[in-house]
């Protein structure tokens, strides 16, 4: 299922903080939303998933017969993970990724409703290398670890379209690559995957498009091999970078903060 964002205005504190903002989600691909902080990318995201109510615009299914305006509805089809998760007590991992549940189910649906969430449990625990942590009590995991297993609170939901505010953050470079690698492979199975990140290469790797954000408004969007030039980087993040290809991907190799450095806010 697609999600489209039209013309998205939103304030804070009377001040603009999404301005003007279209783009489309589409099925079976993942979008890196990228931009220097302070961009928007997060309130962004939160508008996608209906936590916060635009200004002007709307965000919109491109099924007709799915009103994004009901909440019961945006639940049904939309996981969020964000970008700060805590446990506040020492609640078994297995019941923390059970409580991401299943939208559609209710009480009436019986036992044949557990099973089916317990096994979707499993399956989220594994497809997360968390599985082995099942019985642990989240309180005593490191931060990498909670953030895998929020991952699986994501996943247990089911929904077709997944949004994720930096959900490698935490990880160490062999499970970042294992995360971005299995949202892609949620992409390929037909969900809708928009990923908040920082990593421009991880990006270039795993993106099939990339929206690139600057004071709340979009600089450029498309493939990220067309979006990641050394003048949009020097312009927007204030780096100067050597493009290089490396076994058939193309890396970005910061090189220094730009003498010329990224232009001020003239909003």
């Amino acid at each position: 299922m697609d999600l489209s964002l039209v013309n998205l205005g939103f304030k804070l504190n009377g001040s603009h903080v999404i301005s003007g903002v279209s783009v489309q989600f589409p099925a079976g691909q993942v979008t890196g939303i990228l931009g220097p902080n302070g961009a928007g990318k997060t309130t962004l995201l939160r508008l996608a998933a209906g936590l916060l109510t635009p200004k002007t615009g709307h965000v919109a299914f491109d099924d007709p017969s799915a009103d994004f305006a009901r909440p019961d509805i945006r639940v049904r089809h939309i996981g969020y993970l964000p970008q700060h998760n805590s446990a506040a007590w020492p609640v078994r991992v297995c019941d923390l990724v059970a409580l991401g549940g299943l939208a559609d189910e209710t009480w009436a649906d019986g036992a044949s409703a557990s099973v089916r969430q317990n096994q979707s449990v499993l399956k989220a625990l594994e497809l997360c290398d968390a599985a082995h942590l099942s019985a642990r009590a989240i309180t005593a995991l490191s931060g990498g670890e909670q953030a895998r297993v929020f991952l699986a609170r994501l996943l247990a939901t089911e929904a077709d379209i997944l949004l994720l505010d930096e959900p490698v953050k935490m990880l160490d470079p062999a499970h970042q690559l294992k995360t971005m690698g299995l949202l892609v492979r949620l992409a390929e199975a037909g969900r809708t995957v928009v990923v908040v990140m920082h990593d421009i290469n991880l990006a270039l790797r795993y993106c099939d498009n990339v929206v690139l954000m600057r004071d709340g408004k979009v600089d450029a969007q498309g493939a990220p091999q067309d979006v990641f030039t050394q003048d949009r980087l020097q312009r927007i993040f204030g780096l100067d970078v050597s493009l290089v290809a490396h076994q058939g991907h193309r890396l970005v190799h910061p090189l220094r903060v730009s003498e010329v450095g990224h232009e001020p806010d003239t909003n």
